[in-house]
């Protein structure tokens, strides 16, 4: 199997008509789905060889009455269990293995392997939301990305080509424009002004700290859509966007482990399950599936993942289902989503600062998790659990870091701690702000 234009195609023109399928419809499809995947599970991935067996009949058949007892998969699992989760082999249809770490965010990065036919359902479901957005293949996007402080550099950035569905030829006149995360606010507004992209794809609080960066210096720039990544959005910057750039946000929920999960609906508020691609569940503190309007913990199952199947795999957030949408998509619903996030770090002259440092600095530092907080107007503090107690980090090169990183004032403090404790989503956030934004003076 090949990633070919018309397989592509036909995807994404099965998700704009399922869509608007019947509950009846997306239920037996869905199961048609698992099914393949318990069996292949069950089969070639040595994690799963009695781990299903609750669910799988003797005739072979799969007794959806007791999905639930399928334990549930952990991140832990994850990263102590990994190599058992990874298939002997896949379907020959599903193409060829791909491999990619997570960031580590919560602990230990992850290696997770998948196939073409996975990256076909992705794109699948990413040209369905452009199409719900409106966008236009043939106009520009600006996505502000990259580990590599040497690669998209500023000023010219990095031309990767056109963005669009490869089966339609407007597609060729788009093209996706990038410049690395660690460029400076500033240098970012004056690349976008000349390539003037219609589109901008970033990080919810680095689009934060870019707005408040244009209105700090008088710079006006406006595009379409703002199409966020790696952490919900939340109101404040769904409002800023609007009101900085002019721009509506298409939502997106996601996750490295499993995918799209759910865009957001063109129409109002909460986001769309791409339900023809992963099974999600919510469950309440008991386990039990929550009902409409009740917050609970998010369960994914990805369908087209045979390399390495994550069933009932949970992400860490906690959302809550919404009645049916007036839209038209009979599509499941979810609100209330909690996922992973970034402070903005403010300076007393107004700047303000959103950037991720790279997982080689927290090696660097010989942390296992690693918190940076902004405790005062000068002050951070690097809070961070050893990996040896035995051996100090280097910490004179990580504050040299944050320091190009947000200010060249910082003050930077290293405290060594046990552990972190998790937000209420269950997640440790990298990024705090305990210094109040109100505090920040902008520059006369």
């Amino acid at each position: 199997m090949t990633t070919k234009p018309d397989l592509q195609r036909q995807f994404f023109d099965m998700l704009m008509e399922s869509q608007s399928w019947s509950p009846t419809s997306l239920l037996e499809y869905q199961r048609g789905q698992l099914s393949q995947l318990i069996i292949h599970a069950k089969k070639q991935v040595p994690f799963y060889a009695t781990r299903l067996d609750a669910v799988i009949g003797q005739d072979g058949g799969i007794n959806w009455d007791r999905w639930s007892k399928i334990p549930i998969l952990t991140r832990k699992d994850m990263t102590e269990r990994g190599d058992e989760l990874l298939a002997r082999s896949v379907p020959q249809a599903h193409g060829q293995r791909t491999m990619s770490r997570t960031s580590g965010t919560t602990g230990a990065a992850i290696t997770l392997s998948s196939t073409q036919l996975a990256q076909v359902a992705l794109n699948a479901n990413r040209f369905r939301s452009y199409r719900w957005n409106q966008m236009d293949w043939a106009k520009d996007i600006c996505s502000i990305f990259g580990d590599n402080p040497t690669q998209a550099t500023f000023p010219n950035g990095a031309r990767l080509g056109s963005w669009g569905p490869p089966w339609d030829p407007a597609s060729a006149a788009g093209e996706l424009w990038q410049i690395n995360r660690f460029t400076s606010n500033e240098d970012v507004l004056k690349f976008m002004e000349r390539i003037k992209p219609a589109y901008l794809g970033t990080g919810p609080k680095t689009a934060q700290a870019l707005a408040l960066e244009a209105e700090r210096l008088g710079v006006s720039i406006k595009f379409d859509v703002f199409l966020p990544q790696g952490s919900m959005l939340g109101q404040l910057e769904r409002e800023t966007m609007q009101r900085v750039f002019g721009a509506h946000t298409a939502e997106l929920y996601s996750s490295k482990e499993a995918g799209q999960l759910a865009h957001g609906c063109p129409s109002g508020e909460g986001l769309h399950v791409n339900a023809e691609t992963v099974l999600v569940e919510i469950l309440d503190e008991y386990g039990k599936p929550a009902s409409v309007g009740q917050s609970g913990r998010v369960i994914v199952t990805p369908f087209y993942n045979s390399a390495q199947p994550l069933i009932r795999y949970e992400q860490g957030d906690i959302a809550q289902w919404m009645p049916t949408c007036g839209c038209g998509r009979t599509l499941p619903k979810i609100s209330g989503l909690i996922g992973r996030s970034t402070g903005i770090f403010y300076h007393p002259d107004g700047r303000a600062r959103a950037a991720y440092l790279r997982m080689a600095d927290r090696q660097l530092l010989g942390a296992s998790e690693w918190q940076i907080s902004q405790t005062g107007p000068h002050l951070f503090e690097v809070r961070y659990v050893p990996v040896d107690w035995q051996i100090v980090g280097d910490e004179a090169a990580i504050a040299t870091r944050i320091r190009a990183a947000y200010f060249e004032d910082a003050e930077v403090r290293f405290v060594r701690v046990v552990g972190i404790e998790p937000g209420p989503n269950g997640k440790i956030a990298e990024y705090v702000n305990n210094w109040l934004p109100r505090q920040a003076t902008p520059r006369s």
